[in-house]
């Protein structure tokens, strides 16, 4: 360990050598202060006061690659002088990201001002850190990116507020990826897990139904509010989204989608999202659905029902809604609805299953009531 004369020439070296601004001569210089700042020489408080000096010229100076390997040796040194990782932290994301990750001199302040001022991918890096605290991950919830909130949930070391949790359950209703980590986590509460439960696979409904009692009423309660996020989602919408598609999709595999479901949409006019829940337990694609919709006599939805077996009353409610929520149409003629449900009486729903089958395998036809059956459907 070098003192006196021989640290004081070291210091006057390093000095000479920071008068060059050259690439070359800054590359020189960061690697031999930084050798000299980490080699644990026995420095006087003004001595290191110099070399910092001399590290925070570099820091400002130096290109790139000099400034990342600085930012690496000085990311876990916890006595790295806080200006110098501050001053790092907020530097291009190649240079901030191992100090961003490692740093433990970064204080919580400085992490929410990093948040607040610079890009998703920095948000990213603290939330990867192996302790993000309570104020932190809040600011970081704040910024709605779903890949932050993905990263976070990700981390056990990261303790979550219950506002964070709230938001991020929020959140995970509308974005899938966000379900299965935010379930993993040990802050979630009863309340919060029955927001997700529809929303999720049938494994994952039986693993919250083991961690958590919930009672039926409170589960139904939870399908209605699913259903309506649904509703307001796709008001105004002719297509539904990839997500709104998953949702219809974990409905289904839970059972979900119900007659007094199909009627709900109906009775709000949202007409496409009926049509998307009754393909779905029907197994008809889109374009069948369209006809099916359109079909001017009302039997196929008639067969339809029958064959999936829809209480009459359901049916005859599904009729009048879907028919009034047609185009141009909005009062149903009682002999229209009479001779549905004479069909309806007429056609068992064994007789009226293949007919469905056969609506699934082609989902291309142009018509799914030739003359023949319109006229008479078999029984």
């Amino acid at each position: 360990m070098e003192t006196g004369g021989g640290t004081m020439a070291h210091l006057a070296k390093l000095f000479e050598m920071a008068r060059d601004r050259t690439p070359a001569g800054r590359r020189d210089l960061a690697d031999k202060v930084g050798d000299f700042y980490f080699a644990g020489h026995d420095l006087s408080k003004r001595e290191m006061d110099l070399v910092v000096d001399i590290l925070r010229q570099v820091i400002r100076d130096a290109e790139m690659d000099v400034r990342l390997g600085l930012a690496q040796r000085l990311a876990v040194h916890d006595q790295a002088p806080h200006d110098l990782i501050v001053l790092l932290a907020n530097d291009r994301i190649e240079i901030a990201e191992p100090v961003l990750l490692h740093s433990g001199v970064l204080r919580d302040a400085d992490l929410i001002d990093i948040i607040l001022r610079h890009a998703e991918a920095y948000q990213i890096a603290v939330a990867k850190r192996p302790a993000v605290s309570a104020p932190v991950a809040d600011a970081l919830v704040e910024m709605g990116s779903v890949q932050v909130a993905e990263t976070l949930l990700g981390n056990r070391g990261a303790s979550l507020s219950p506002q964070a949790m709230a938001k991020l359950t929020t959140a995970a209703r509308r974005v899938p990826p966000l379900r299965e980590p935010l379930l993993g986590r040990p802050e979630l509460t009863s309340d919060l897990a029955t927001r997700i439960y529809w929303l999720v696979s049938q494994e994952l409904r039986r693993a919250i139904l083991e961690r958590y009692p919930i009672p039926r009423q409170q589960l139904d309660a939870a399908l209605q509010s699913t259903v309506q996020d649904l509703v307001d989602g796709t008001r105004g919408r002719t297509s539904l989204t990839g997500e709104q598609l998953e949702t219809v999709e974990r409905l289904a595999e839970a059972g979900a989608i119900t007659p007094p479901i199909l009627i709900q949409t109906l009775r709000l006019g949202q007409i496409d999202l009926f049509k998307a829940l009754f393909g779905r337990i029907a197994g008809l694609a889109p374009e069948t659905m369209h006809l099916l919709i359109a079909e001017s006599g009302g039997e196929a939805l008639t067969l339809a029902c029958r064959a999936l077996k829809i209480d009459k009353g359901f049916f005859a409610s599904i009729f009048l809604l879907s028919r009034a929520a047609r185009p141009g149409e909005q009062i149903v003629d009682p002999r229209e609805l009479s001779r549905v449900l004479a069909l309806y009486d007429r056609v068992t729903p064994e007789a009226a299953l293949p007919i469905l089958q056969s609506w699934r395998m082609n989902p291309g036809a142009t018509q799914l009531m030739p003359s023949r059956r319109r006229d008479r459907p078999e029984t």
